[in-house]
């Protein structure tokens, strides 16, 4: 995309949206006020010039939710322009005030809607948004919920819009209002992930009303057990016991929520919540209760009714909540227990999970070799995952919160090496 952009290849930048995105040239005129299947062909093999009225390629900017920002290197030519926080001798990153007067240089005498928010979403808008949904939720697992954050606010927000101002028909707004709540829960699991706990419980709450408003149990259950993981680590970062407490009162909400639901998953999903809760609470055997039960669940094997994104509770899954439970037992009880190490690093020869997990689950074991009193194998472990948070590949704060305490024992033992990569991921993470 920013090479068709530089080149000013619009046709190209049409047809590089749409196969993304996965809709049809009827789906992208359907979003695109004014255009018809036929505009877009045109456009996209070359034979027609709307986009190159700056204008135009505005309105279209808008209308499928690109930011003006992104359109940097059709401004400059060069398909490796950035905006940053200041100009550099390359000339590929550009200060944001420099931008800003950029655009508004080129939106001079435009006649543009002060909100590009359509006045009517039709079928082919909820498409798009569906599609926006998708790619958010693949790169969350690839790397990190700080990865989308910014753009899963920003398509959350302009869903949210579209339902409160624009116009449409009954079965189009019931589509709206359901991917409107699915991007509220990927906006708050982005915000917990990035470790911004209080904009994470705002969203959530958000899209707890709007799950209950579209009827479907499923997200509603979802967001509840979101809900539920939210207090747990709460719960363990604060040693508030209340909170653990709230977090059982989210899963049983959840439980209730999905009592009809076949999937085996969901409830095991459900059990696992609860069994982290219990964990935090000291209590042991409603810990192996639920770990127990996750498991008999996921032994009645998959059901047609499995939601895409709840395939990531496996056995291996089970077993990382198994570790952690251990974890937070033996903290609680002030004593060491060896069986979280040796959980955590069955979790991570499981070749099959993301590359986010696999930081996650890390981290964990580094502080769990900490607990365990390894200073120097934990500052091993937990080095391992900070070169990707430095180069920017993984934007997972809530993992790199999880290092804290191995910063300090590390400036302790006199580590500087480790320290200094911390301290250059924190930054990388808060840029």
């Amino acid at each position: 995309m920013r090479q068709a952009l530089a080149r000013l290849d619009v046709g190209a930048v049409v047809a590089i949206l749409r196969a993304a995105t996965g809709l049809s040239q009827l789906d992208l005129a359907n979003v695109v006020e004014g255009w018809s299947q036929s505009t877009v062909s045109l456009i996209e093999r070359g034979r027609r010039d709307t986009l190159y009225d700056v204008r135009e390629l505005l309105r279209f900017a808008d209308a499928v939710g690109m930011p003006r920002e992104n359109l940097l290197p059709l401004i400059l030519g060069d398909p490796g322009a950035v905006l940053g926080d200041n100009e550099s001798a390359g000339g590929r990153e550009v200060d944001r005030r420099s931008f800003n007067t950029m655009a508004a240089a080129l939106t001079v005498g435009a006649a543009l809607p002060s909100s590009p928010v359509p006045a009517r979403v039709n079928e082919g808008h909820v498409r798009h948004l569906r599609a926006s949904l998708a790619q958010i939720r693949r790169r969350h697992q690839n790397a990190g919920g700080g990865a989308a954050l910014e753009e899963t606010l920003r398509q959350y927000r302009r869903s949210r819009a579209m339902l409160d101002e624009s116009d449409y028909t009954d079965g189009v707004g019931r589509q709206l209002l359901a991917v409107t709540a699915e991007l509220g829960e990927a906006a708050g699991w982005a915000a917990y992930d990035g470790n911004d706990q209080k904009l994470a419980r705002q969203l959530y709450g958000e899209a707890e009303l709007l799950a209950g408003s579209s009827g479907d149990t499923v997200l509603t259950m979802l967001v509840y057990t979101d809900l539920a993981q939210q207090s747990t680590y709460l719960a363990r970062m604060t040693g508030r016991r209340g909170i653990a407490r709230e977090s059982l009162r989210f899963a049983d909400r959840a439980a209730e929520v999905a009592r009809h639901e076949p999937s085996a998953r969901l409830h095991a999903l459900i059990a696992l919540r609860r069994a982290l809760a219990y964990a935090e609470l000291g209590d042991e055997p409603a810990f192996r209760t639920q770990i127990t039960t996750a498991r008999r669940e996921l032994e009645r094997g998959d059901h047609s009714t499995d939601p895409a994104w709840a395939l990531y509770v496996s056995d291996s899954e089970i077993t990382g909540y198994e570790a952690a439970g251990y974890e937070a037992i033996s903290r609680v009880r002030q004593v060491t227990d060896g069986r979280a190490v040796t959980l955590y690093r069955t979790v991570l020869d499981d070749r099959g999970r993301t590359a986010r997990d696999q930081a996650f689950y890390r981290a964990r074991l580094a502080d769990a070799l900490l607990n365990e009193g390894d200073v120097s194998l934990a500052i091993s472990e937990g080095a391992a995952i900070l070169p990707a948070m430095i180069g920017g590949q993984m934007m997972s704060a809530r993992s790199l919160a999880e290092l804290r305490p191995l910063r300090a024992a590390a400036e302790q033992a006199s580590n500087e090496e480790f320290c200094v990569r911390f301290d250059a991921a924190t930054r990388a993470l808060a840029a």
